[in-house]
């Protein structure tokens, strides 16, 4: 094993495939004892991916730690104070509640670190323009860049350390993240094998609608997705907002608001049309529905 003395190993972990693969990787490469596991908590995972997370440490034998964002209290609070939900071109929730935890974390460190990330290049087209090696504070040092947080801590920080992040998966398939898992004796979180997709914050705001189809035979998940709904709008006098962007099932089905904006309820009911064309994955009689291969096996 290496001699990482003075340097910290970070691995983000979410609970979901990537960054458990991340994780097992990094203990086969560094050693459990050199290892630490960083879950920055939303307050909006499903319980069943708190449970993973403590299995797959403890199965490892890994130091756990959970950031919080000591400003606000979870997404529920962030999407309250705001008196609107996240949207995929201005996702708050991640830089409110993973990446400012995050670098909070960073700036208590006296050492430097290396940061391992769960990030594919198939994910997106975004994605696969990411180096699989860089600083993490590089665009702090980005010739007109500007507004970051905590700007001046982190380039006195950088003064005497260095934050380095590597991807060791970024080439990798989903297929073959799930083998690997599989492979190393570990369990992959029980909801893939439900049909979802993505596991990180239950639901996403980015959630397909076959995934929501899935949440809809939750009755706590449904519940505690139309009372936040309610919440948001209960906090302030704006304009309806919706946890699902407009567009996000046709317009005709919309119908409590003029704007065609669907509310949690209609989302629910839409997707649960046994119309020709929709989705039938989640039909009852299947044993597993699971997007991947041996899961269920």
């Amino acid at each position: 094993m290496l001699n990482m003395k003075n340097v910290k190993i970070i691995v983000s972990f979410s609970g979901g495939k990537d960054s458990q693969a991340c994780l097992i990787k990094a203990v086969k490469d560094y050693g459990a004892e050199n290892v630490e596991a960083v879950f920055c908590d939303t307050g909006w995972e499903h319980p069943i991916t708190y449970e993973h997370i403590k299995y797959v440490t403890d199965n490892l034998s890994v130091k756990l730690t959970i950031l919080k964002n000591n400003k606000v209290n979870g997404f529920e609070d962030l999407c309250i104070r705001m008196q609107c939900f996240p949207v995929a071109s201005r996702r708050a929730c991640t830089s409110e509640l993973k990446i400012k935890p995050m670098i909070d974390y960073i700036l208590t460190l006296d050492n430097s670190c290396l940061i391992i990330q769960g990030i594919r290049a198939k994910e997106s087209k975004a994605r696969s323009e990411m180096p699989v090696e860089c600083s993490y504070f590089k665009e702090y040092f980005d010739e007109g860049v500007s507004g970051q947080y905590r700007k001046r801590d982190v380039k006195k920080w950088c003064e005497k350390h260095d934050a380095s992040v590597i991807r060791p998966i970024f080439n990798w398939t989903a297929q073959e993240v799930i083998d690997y898992i599989l492979e190393n004796k570990q369990d992959v979180n029980p909801l893939y094998k439900k049909g979802s997709s993505r596991v990180g914050c239950y639901p996403c705001i980015m959630s397909r609608q076959s995934e929501i189809k899935n949440l809809s035979k939750d009755e706590e998940m449904v519940k505690r997705l139309i009372n936040l709904e309610k919440k948001v709008n209960e906090s302030g006098d704006k304009k309806y907002a919706c946890f699902f962007q407009k567009g996000y099932i046709p317009e005709r089905f919309c119908k409590t608001y003029k704007d065609g904006c669907p509310t949690v309820q209609e989302v629910i009911n839409y997707v649960n049309r046994n119309e020709v064309g929709m989705e039938t994955l989640f039909d009852e009689n299947y044993s597993c529905m699971s997007l991947y291969h041996g899961l269920c096996e």
